[in-house]
């Protein structure tokens, strides 16, 4: 990173740690301190003559492209119509931010950042988790052990402080923190998964299919 970088990634994480909801500061530490991680998985899939077909596709999980009040129709256990509800129970609206990747110079990159953004409600709905801020610190475990960004080392760092240990909850933070780490080390590749395919299975059987071990309600509740 250079000079100017460094102090971006600065001045936005104080930011943050000031106002969680500022996501575009969110999206642009992410950019910075990620971008060499998503070449390094990029490099990787090549190298293994894995070449992402949806790098050819670019499928998006946005307005245009997705149907939400079909979603709002599929029985609550599957995929489709578990996401439509979170985004309601939340008051949520599908990935509409559309702050420019200026920071990263590779289309393949920048596709697969944003796509990282745009799949995070869905990784919510799998794990069994909310909005609440110690709920987000939790995804961002399962994310550091999943892939290993800078920016969920962050937040997990500042946002334990925060949302566990100032808040008292211990059990969060003795348990849940490490099970959602360790949940993300033993997931099978989500990163590429075309979720759009998949609204109407269920999602206890996507769980199966991809190894992802839900967080349990009493330990992110203690």
């Amino acid at each position: 990173m250079t000079m100017r970088e460094w102090w971006l990634v600065v001045r936005y994480t104080i930011a943050v740690l000031r106002d969680s909801r500022r996501t575009t500061k969110i999206h642009r530490v992410a950019e910075i301190t990620s971008r060499g991680r998503f070449t390094a998985l990029l490099q990787d899939l090549r190298a293994h003559g894995r070449e992402p077909d949806m790098l050819a596709k670019r499928p998006q999980l946005t307005p245009p492209h997705v149907d939400i009040q079909l979603l709002r129709t599929l029985p609550a256990e599957t995929l489709g119509g578990a996401y439509a509800r979170h985004l309601d129970a939340h008051r949520l609206e599908m990935f509409l931010d559309d702050t420019p990747a200026d920071h990263v110079d590779d289309p393949d990159v920048r596709y697969l950042i944003r796509r990282y953004r745009q799949v995070h409600d869905i990784w919510h709905v799998l794990l069994g988790l909310g909005t609440r801020g110690h709920e987000e610190v939790l995804v961002h475990a399962f994310v550091l052990g999943h892939l290993r960004l800078p920016i969920s080392a962050l937040v997990v760092l500042f946002g334990s402080v925060k949302h566990m240990v100032l808040e008292a909850r211990w059990a969060a933070l003795r348990h849940a923190l490490r099970e959602a780490y360790d949940s993300g080390r033993q997931a099978e590749p989500l990163l590429l998964v075309q979720w759009e395919d998949l609204w109407d299975e269920p999602i206890d059987a996507l769980r199966r299919r991809y190894r992802i071990q839900p967080s349990t309600p009493a330990w992110v509740e203690g």
